[in-house]
């Protein structure tokens, strides 16, 4: 395993080095890989858009500041691509931090994953099977900022500059994004919005 940091590995990739551009690549490759599957929702989209990405993320080694982290350059070079990615296909078309039914949360079904309990974790893994459908289902844009807020972590501010619209707007975007998701839960479970 090579143990360069990646700005040492971005300056010998400005300097030609293609092994440099390997070890940069295999390095975050699943990162970039469950990014766009989680962006799309489609193996072959997110093949598609990861090659994209990383074709994106060589052309643009040159614009990465070194005394940066990596990391959340790669993400934003991902994050636009994806994004322009969405836009082009314009895909067919519960809140994570509140309740989503009962006073039941995520971090509920997350604990029963993990309980050992197999009744709630068949529950968690349909309400984790009807959340993916569900994510499916919504907009590009409402999907994004649901997989950075949630997935990615991110601020809202982060996701707003990450995604080029207004804090506002993804404030709105995440409400909406999480109520159609509530209605989606209750059409499966009959759970109550």
């Amino acid at each position: 395993m090579d143990t360069r940091e990646d700005h040492q590995l971005v300056l010998e990739c400005r300097q030609g080095e293609e092994y440099a551009y390997r070890v940069l690549l295999s390095r975050y490759e699943g990162y970039i890989y469950s990014l766009c599957f989680r962006l799309t929702g489609e193996r072959e989209d997110a093949l598609e858009l990861s090659q994209e990405a990383m074709v994106k993320i060589v052309a643009g080694l040159d614009s990465y500041q070194i005394s940066r982290p990596f990391k959340p350059w790669l993400r934003q070079v991902v994050i636009n691509t994806g994004i322009n990615f969405l836009r082009r296909r314009s895909p067919e078309l519960l809140s994570l931090d509140q309740d989503i039914a009962d006073g039941i949360t995520l971090g509920d079904f997350l604990a029963a994953d993990n309980s050992g309990n197999p009744q709630m974790r068949v529950e968690w893994l349909e309400t984790k099977k009807a959340l993916e459908m569900g994510l499916q289902k919504l907009p590009p844009e409402y999907r994004l900022v649901i997989i950075l807020r949630h997935q990615e972590g991110m601020s809202y501010k982060e996701i707003a500059d990450a995604a080029g619209i207004p804090v506002g707007t993804v404030k709105t975007h995440l409400f909406r994004a999480r109520s159609q998701l509530r209605v989606m839960l209750k059409d499966v479970y009959g759970w109550e919005a």
